[in-house]
């Protein structure tokens, strides 16, 4: 959470709703002093907010944990105070503490109280957890969009094929035309096409993403091009828009493009040609201006190989051609990523780790990441919540790289011998896994060797490699 946002939309009417829910609820700055009490507080204590505000907490509640938490940096919660009222009264009350952060640094302290009874309870209602959630979440977007004002300051690297990609999508953005985004599972395509529309002309009109691999096949083309009253059994009276027409004079990013199925294809050809569609059960001509962006982990030429893309869609769709790095082309960058990922789940998290060991960087660039940026960050958080609070050393990460992904065996060489009842097929697989693991012994681990060892592409290896439990 950081304080200077608070009265950003919707984040301001998530934070009344969260106020209206509390029974006391302060907050302060980094000094420890009031800058915001609820109404429930005030009728608490009988101080108004006009008489608090800049005054430090500690004069109006002596044994208040603020200075603490301020200091410490960590949650406290269901810690038992007296809350002194205008009347030089005490009344007993429950204090949780929650330190806030602006771009990693203290900026003050949120506080929620409760009256102390025997049948109170300490902790924060769900509904107001969920509120919590929420707000935390519009925050880190509001941050993220007032803290990067170039939408390439989102993509974290500068390495050369780091830098040739932002070329690129700064060249992209001044046109049009298709563009067509290649990258590994995890890498960042969306991420790429956020920036390509950002930097546009069309950044004041609507980016729609349509994942083609989630959608079941029925409801394809009325996803994409909408229906009018009556078009089939179940269709809305009122009819439905469809993609192209929510994205028009926007973008329109397909991710998963190699999902879409044969039966669906020359329909989009036909909308990047003639820049118009038609509703399901209508046969008005509605024009349109949208972009399309399009994202794909298994190369087209593949799909187009294998009769399961047309060529004549894969030329349309390839205008305009971002191959996104991964992260083992790219080792250089992983010590910004990994500041960078530690900052926003910090922020994410609530937590509050300082950093991480030289050790435990150096160590991580030396494995290949076949989920790219994606697993690294599961990777950081799971280490950073085995951590808390401490600094990220080697030990909270060498369990998840401790499983034997290559496990060696005495004659790697040879292939085991099976049972005479063993198929064919097992036998094969059997065959295939063990060449698998003595090409990749050979190449010491590294995937993009192996796989031209074996006269493969790189994205089926990684496919054999998860079929045998070998990654």
């Amino acid at each position: 959470m950081a304080i200077r946002e608070l009265d950003k939309i919707p984040t301001k009417a998530l934070m009344a709703r969260i106020t209206a829910e509390l029974e006391g609820l302060i907050v302060t700055d980094a000094d420890g002093r009031y800058i915001y009490v609820n109404h429930r507080w005030s009728s608490l204590t009988g101080y108004t907010l006009d008489q608090v505000k800049g005054r430090y907490v500690r004069d109006i509640v002596r044994n208040s944990r603020v200075d603490e938490v301020l200091k410490s940096q960590k949650f406290v919660s269901g810690d038992a105070v007296l809350l002194n009222i205008c009347t030089n009264e005490e009344v007993p009350v429950y204090c949780s503490y929650t330190p806030l952060f602006h771009d990693g640094e203290i900026e003050g302290c949120f506080v929620y109280m409760i009256p102390k009874s025997e049948h109170t309870s300490m902790t924060i209602p769900p509904n107001v957890v969920t509120l919590m959630e929420a707000l935390n979440q519009q925050l880190l977007m509001v941050q993220s969009h007032s803290t990067a004002v170039n939408p390439l300051d989102h993509i974290i690297g500068t390495s050369p094929e780091i830098l040739k990609m932002k070329h690129e999508i700064v060249c992209a953005a001044r046109s049009s035309s298709t563009v067509y985004i290649e990258g590994e599972t995890g890498s960042g395509k969306e991420l790429v096409a956020h920036a390509i529309h950002e930097l546009s002309p069309r950044q004041n009109h609507r980016l729609v993403k349509v994942n083609c691999a989630a959608i079941p096949l029925e409801l394809l083309e009325s996803e994409f091009f909408g229906y009018v009253d009556g078009a089939f059994t179940g269709a809305r009276r009122s009819g439905q828009v469809g993609k192209f027409e929510i994205a028009n004079g926007g973008s329109l990013f397909l991710d998963e493009i190699s999902q879409m199925p044969l039966t669906l294809q020359p329909k989009l050809l036909r909308v990047l040609q003639e820049r118009e569609i038609e509703r399901i059960g209508s046969s008005t001509i509605i024009p349109i201006d949208t972009r399309i962006i399009s994202a794909t982990n298994v190369p087209l030429e593949q799909m187009v190989q294998k009769c399961k893309f047309r060529s004549d869609l894969y030329y349309r769709l390839n205008v305009i051609r971002i191959r996104i790095p991964p992260l083992r082309e790219r080792r250089e960058d992983i010590p910004m990523l990994i500041d960078h990922l530690i900052k926003k789940l910090n922020f994410q998290l609530n937590l509050q780790i300082p950093g991480i060991t030289p050790e435990a960087v150096k160590r991580l660039m030396e494995y290949d990441w076949p989920g790219n940026v994606r697993e690294l960050q599961n990777v950081l958080e799971r280490a950073m919540n085995l951590a808390w609070f401490e600094m990220l050393e080697w030990k909270y990460f060498s369990d998840y790289f401790n499983h034997p992904r290559y496990p060696i065996s005495a004659s790697p060489a040879v292939p085991a011998i099976l049972p005479e009842s063993s198929t064919l097929r097992r036998r094969t697989g059997a065959a295939e896994r063990d060449i698998l693991i003595q090409t990749l012994q050979e190449c010491q681990g590294n995937k993009a060797l192996a796989a031209r060892k074996l006269g493969i592409s790189r994205t089926i290896l990684y496919r054999k490699l998860h079929i045998y439990n070998l990654i």
